[in-house]
């Protein structure tokens, strides 16, 4: 008895058309995080965890580098000479926050429990009627839904992550699931399903 072993050309196919299916509902989603970096303007001291009261450059480095710095960032002042004392950059504290955005393909499922009711949701904002929303994207952006401040999934509706993500499925099959929380709602004709039944 001879057994039937699927060609790697038809492994290919179906990889390729699975993949077109998830592209094809898949959402954009967009991960705001603030990250803390070295203040670009003063030494770092990394004993006290502060500024080390220094500026890095000449007074002249300085203005170059902040007209540099303004024509990509308009009103925005990263690079000011000081002599001595406190930073006028970060303030004294050594360090300043970036915001960034990251934007990530994810199928959306909205109220995935909406089956038994309206039911009330005990999340860690507390015990209230909240809308749950499920992300579902690959395993490799695991980092980026770790800590994020806010997700922003459609027509700018922000989420929260209430559990941390999880992969689940095998091999190269796995893919990571996010659950959030939000109390807003998708706009009527938007496109978004949410799941009653």
């Amino acid at each position: 008895m001879s057994k039937k072993i699927v060609s790697e050309k038809a492994k290919r196919r179906f990889s390729e058309k699975i993949r077109s299916v998830i592209d094809g509902l898949s959402r954009t989603v967009s991960i705001e995080r603030t990250e803390k970096e070295d203040c670009p303007n003063c030494y770092h001291d990394k004993y006290t965890g502060t500024s080390a009261g220094k500026c890095k450059w000449t007074k002249d480095q300085a203005e170059a580098k902040q007209v540099q710095w303004e024509l990509i960032h308009p009103g925005q002042v990263r690079y000011k000479y000081f002599d001595k004392g406190r930073c006028p950059v970060c303030r004294g504290s050594g360090t300043i926050d970036t915001e960034k955005t990251i934007n990530v393909r994810c199928a959306v499922i909205w109220n995935p429990d909406s089956r038994f009711g309206n039911d009330t949701m005990y999340t860690v904002a507390g015990a209230d009627g909240n809308t749950i929303v499920i992300l579902k994207t690959k395993p490799r952006y695991i980092d980026m839904f770790k800590n994020p401040d806010t997700i922003i999934v459609i027509d700018g509706i922000k989420c929260k992550v209430s559990k941390p993500p999880v992969v689940r499925g095998l091999g190269n099959q796995a893919l990571l699931v996010v659950t959030c929380f939000t109390t807003d709602k998708p706009k009527v004709g938007s496109g978004e399903v949410i799941r009653n039944y």
